[in-house]
């Protein structure tokens, strides 16, 4: 789970990119679980269950979103498909809370989707110079392709600026996919950096996504080697001017 400050500010926000993965997570004094909800073909509800493991009540506020990606960015836009019960509510310490999803419309034969925002709003404080903390979790909600899942990465390296390759991979399924790891090697055998200028490592149907390699002088060709949600697998990529 990774965590980062939003700038400008008067409180501090902790948000945290939950894995698509079963299970519960812990943020703060908060135990949610699951930490992503996946709608099979066909469903359209689904319940996730807050405790507040603290020793105070906790304020919560959910909103939905729908998620699109553009290049390394993650898009949030405001959606009416998917319907919060309750939408905004507290936990006394020790207690727990059950929040059901309803997920309109029937949408096309592609995957949909979304994310849901909880924001804890800090308690007010009366003391002076004391700067209240917020946590902000955002939660997959990834509602299944109608047609048969196909997965397919297309990956491609070219030269950026300053002797950079620029190395790309384009989702061309009807699925999501995740990228957990990628290596390069150089023909002479060595293993440059890579940095990635987005931290979220999801690629979303019919996104891109963007990795710089620093190799110093380009090569004519090199090699991938890279896991995903489908698997492990190889690439020689020929990096194009």
């Amino acid at each position: 789970m990774r965590v980062f400050t939003r700038p400008g500010s008067v409180l501090t926000a902790l948000m945290a990119w939950c894995c698509l993965l079963p299970g519960a997570a812990t943020a703060g004094s908060l135990e949610i679980s699951p930490v992503s909800v996946n709608l099979i073909a066909g469903q359209n509800a689904k319940v996730i269950e807050i405790r507040n493991r603290g020793d105070s009540a906790a304020a919560i506020q959910i909103r939905a979103f729908a998620w699109s990606q553009s290049g390394d960015a993650d898009i949030l836009a405001s959606t009416q498909d998917i319907i919060v019960s309750p939408p905004i509510f507290t936990i006394p310490a020790g207690a727990s809370q059950t929040i059901r999803l309803l997920l309109r419309g029937k949408g096309g034969t592609g995957e949909r989707s979304y994310r849901l925002l909880l924001d804890e709003v800090p308690p007010t404080n009366t003391q002076r110079n004391q700067v209240g903390i917020a946590l902000r979790i955002s939660m997959p909600v990834i509602a299944a392709a109608v047609a048969p899942p196909s997965r397919s990465l297309r990956w491609r390296a070219r030269r950026g600026p300053d002797n950079q390759v620029l190395l790309s991979a384009a989702n061309l399924g009807n699925v999501y996919d995740k990228v957990h790891a990628i290596a390069v090697t150089l023909p002479d055998g060595s293993h440059p950096k890579i940095v990635s200028s987005g931290e979220n490592p999801y690629l979303l149907a019919d996104a891109q996504r963007q990795w710089v390699v620093h190799a110093g002088t380009p090569p004519a060709t090199l090699q991938l080697s890279v896991t995903t949600q489908a698997g492990a697998s190889e690439h020689v990529l020929i990096v194009d001017p």
